[in-house]
């Protein structure tokens, strides 16, 4: 009996002094788990993780660049000898935009579009308090069933704009007819009053309206002579002499149009829009190159953005036609860059309803 119980106190005392052993020497042997879990990291360049030990469970925390990085890490680690699980919580960073990728901005732009029928206002406004004050405004001035609203909500106006805009509202019924268009920081303004010193007066009051928010203007505000009346030959004119100065471009072998022509276009708009009697055809031509069939449906397709776009800046859509000459009618030397140059070209014919 007594050599039984001397061996079972044998027994206990040695299990105490496992116990006690291996406690001395678990916090040394987690520590070299993690040295050679953080080496092996390392050695692949994955410097972004550390790394949390229990025993010889191991967590990995972090963010990584992507998520194939992340996986690899994870990978690695249940390599090492020694790990038996691996509890991977490695966080991925999102992804940015690069500069090339973030879109320009869009221009904020809002018109006001006057003829004998009313006015049109279209673009832009930040909410629907806005455009409740801009359509007011131009009701007040020019009466609620002469305003058409094709406003829609965008955000980003400039500081200052809602003042500016309705400054351009409040004088409308002082213009017999009037093309106007803010874009961001700069008015441009066209139309015909009946006196210089109405046109004193709207100068000076769209003035007072942009001084808060610096903005920059330039007005073309004509006085018409008494009693006068656009005619053909003045209509076409002006057309020509606008095309004459500058060109309506379009993206290379495409219909669509570039916007440095955009201000060119306005100009057209607003003598279209004052020669409210003209009928006017659009007409497309290209120079040479390429096959006939194919210049011409190029030529219909710009001429037809044209009209899309004096449509859309208010020019009824029944005095515009587009027609497409393809190089059927070329005012230049095919044989030379400057001579297609000319010949690939927009061009305005004017018809007075009724000559």
């Amino acid at each position: 009996m007594k050599k039984t119980l001397i061996l079972l106190l044998g027994v206990i005392a040695l299990v105490l002094l496992l116990w006690l052993c291996m406690g001395q020497h678990a916090p040394a042997i987690e520590q070299d788990l993690v040295t050679r879990t953080d080496d092996s990291l390392n050695a692949v360049g994955i410097n972004w993780s550390h790394v949390g030990i229990d025993g010889r469970d191991v967590t990995l925390m972090g963010t990584a660049p992507s998520t194939a990085l992340r996986d690899k890490a994870g990978e690695i680690v249940r390599s090492v000898y020694g790990v038996r699980t691996v509890d991977n919580r490695i966080a991925v960073e999102k992804p940015t935009l690069s500069a090339a990728a973030v879109p320009p901005p869009v221009p904020y732009e809002i018109g006001f579009i006057k003829d004998e029928s009313g006015v049109i206002v279209n673009g832009m406004v930040p909410d629907e308090e806005s455009r409740a004050a801009v359509i007011a405004a131009a009701s007040q001035h020019i009466g609620v069933d002469k305003v058409q609203d094709q406003l829609e909500i965008v955000s980003g106006a400039p500081v200052g704009w809602l003042s500016a805009a309705e400054g351009i509202a409040a004088i409308l019924d002082q213009f017999v007819s009037m093309n106007a268009t803010l874009v961001d920081t700069d008015l441009r303004l066209a139309g015909i009053v009946d006196s210089d010193s109405t046109r004193t007066d709207v100068e000076q009051a769209i003035s007072d309206s942009l001084a808060a928010g610096g903005y920059r203007h330039q007005y073309d505000i004509a006085v018409p002579a008494p009693a006068t009346i656009a005619t053909e030959i003045s209509c076409q004119q002006q057309f020509e002499k606008l095309l004459a100065e500058r060109k309506i471009h379009f993206e290379t072998a495409r219909a669509q149009i570039a916007p440095e022509s955009y201000s060119l276009l306005d100009d057209l708009a607003r003598v279209a829009s004052e020669c409210r009697e003209a009928k006017i055809e659009i007409e497309g031509h290209t120079d040479a190159n390429g096959s006939e069939q194919m210049n011409r449906k190029l030529s219909q397709a710009r001429a037809e953005s044209v009209v899309e776009y004096l449509t859309a800046k208010g020019v009824a859509a029944d005095r515009l036609s587009a027609a497409g000459y393809g190089e059927s009618r070329p005012v230049a030397d095919n044989k030379t860059e400057a001579g297609r140059a000319k010949n690939r070209r927009i061009e305005f014919n004017v018809n007075i309803q009724g000559s």
